[in-house]
């Protein structure tokens, strides 16, 4: 008796079916699933407006052409920024959008200022103030974990203050990134180059952000702005190098128009060379130089309010103690930080851990060195979101480490004399991660950890609305002061 051949047909058409039913649902994802994966969109090729799109384009250039020009710095008009128009005082503080309201409602969330004249913020404060007299931008450093990764919540942070006190573009952007095609705040391209971090780096040798990249053979960057907010473009780029040796030149094109080459020259610790002129796009090219580190370049204005997203995936924050003093300081000379935002500490707590004093002990020094470093600077410390876990009865409900660490941080912005902003509690306090990640649109992932872009215009708006507050109270004590 012959056997007949099976017929795989209806197998092979129930696993295709299967594949597209998955991808579908990646599709409409709008946020990270487990942690582990991303939304996806299997219609991004075809999309005239999707990012791919946008910066499709890019032409790869590794050496100069004929057409070249010497780079000319022309300054920038800036009578064209919009006026600045900052809130100063709240008659009543409405800040929960009526689109998300949860059950245990508690208003806004005052800094608890724990600096010794309770002044923690009063230099930034006077900073926003007098901004139109200040001749350079108001600029602010968040640095912090995954739970601002893609620049969630700091992006939404930065659109209100560029929105209410002028400014544009998105700030300092890494050479290279996991997650540029997730972050919607930038078009982010790159290609052939030797990223160093914490992990695999000589830490004296990295910069604020914890990386520093080293370009190979036909090593390039490209940023495009997007359509949104104050993003389309910036007025100046700038990269923020090191180079020990002596002095090269890189290659950029912006706008898409023709290639041009700058000066880079020697700098033993940091430097900075500025590109002028309005930019939509830029494309850069660099040597491949292997002592030349680059830490960034940024996108920004030349006044208004630059807001940098220093995010470092898996870091507890006490490895900054571990950078270059002098390495930071000649980068607070270039930059000018007026305010630098900390969040830490979803990396070192654990679900029944409720001792976290030696992490204590080493974010005191951290924060110390970094106040040593960026003398001129606020601080702020912001303190751990609500996280949840399931209990026995397969519920979620708040780690006891939460509480836990939310308790040591205080302690840390008590002791180093900073200004503390509990996000658990304007997040709703107990047991609020669950309405994040149930809402509609979710403003939290699954993993009843991580923040959803939603929940980051959410809680940036939160932190902005704290902001203006205190500095309607700062300016109040300022009036009755001069009365005086």
């Amino acid at each position: 008796m012959v056997m007949q051949p099976k017929n795989y047909l209806y197998s092979v058409f129930f696993l295709v079916l299967l594949v597209a039913l998955i991808s579908l649902g990646l599709m409409f994802t709008k946020n990270p699933i487990g942690g582990i994966f991303r939304p996806m969109d299997i219609l991004s090729d075809v999309r005239k407006d999707s990012a791919k799109e946008n910066a499709r384009n890019v032409e790869v250039f590794a050496s100069p052409k004929d057409s070249l020009k010497i780079i000319t710095n022309t300054r920038i008009d800036t009578s064209s920024i919009s006026s600045i128009n900052p809130v100063t005082s709240f008659s009543k503080v409405t800040n929960k959008p009526d689109s998300f309201v949860v059950s245990n409602e508690i208003g806004l969330v005052r800094f608890d200022d724990f600096s010794e004249n309770k002044d923690g913020l009063n230099s930034f404060f006077e900073k926003l103030t007098n901004i139109k007299s200040l001749n350079r931008p108001v600029r602010i450093a968040y640095i912090g974990d995954s739970l601002i990764e893609g620049d969630i919540l700091s992006g939404d942070l930065r659109r209100k203050f560029q929105e209410n006190f002028g400014g544009c573009g998105v700030g300092m952007m890494p050479v290279t990134s996991n997650v540029n095609n997730f972050r919607k705040t930038v078009v982010h391209q790159f290609s052939a180059w030797e990223t160093h971090n914490f992990s695999n780096y000589n830490k004296s040798k990295l910069s604020l952000g914890g990386v520093a990249c080293t370009p190979n053979n036909n090593a390039w960057v490209y940023y495009q702005g997007v359509k949104k907010d104050f993003l389309d473009s910036c007025k100046r780029v700038s990269i923020i190098y090191s180079l020990p040796s002596a002095d090269t030149r890189v290659f950029y094109k912006k706008n898409k128009g023709n290639s041009y080459y700058a000066a880079l020259p020697k700098a033993e610790r940091v430097g900075r060379i500025n590109i002028d002129g309005k930019c939509g796009n830029i494309q850069i090219s660099f040597p491949p130089l292997r002592d030349l580190d680059v830490y960034g370049v940024s996108l920004e204005d030349t006044t208004g309010i630059i807001v940098d997203n220093y995010s470092i995936r898996g870091f507890s924050g006490t490895g900054l103690k571990d950078l270059s003093s002098e390495r930071l300081s000649l980068l607070n000379n270039l930059l000018n930080y007026d305010l630098i935002i900390l969040e830490f500490g979803l990396n070192v707590e654990e679900a029944q851990r409720v001792d976290y004093r030696a992490y204590e002990a080493e974010m005191v020094k951290t924060v110390n060195f970094l106040k040593a470093s960026f003398p001129s600077a606020s601080f702020l410390l912001i303190g751990v979101p609500d996280r949840s876990y399931k209990n026995g009865g397969g519920n979620y409900e708040t780690m006891p480490g939460v509480l836990a660490m939310i308790e040591h941080q205080k302690k840390i912005s008590k002791e180093s004399g900073i200004v503390f902003w509990n996000l658990y509690e304007a997040m709703g306090g107990k047991n609020s991660m669950p309405l994040f990640v149930n809402s509609n649109p979710p403003k939290a992932g699954k993993d009843y950890t991580h923040l959803t872009f939603e929940g980051g215009e959410y809680l940036g708006s939160l932190l902005y609305e704290t902001f203006m507050y205190e500095k309607g109270v700062y300016d109040r004590r300022l009036s009755q002061a001069l009365v005086k």
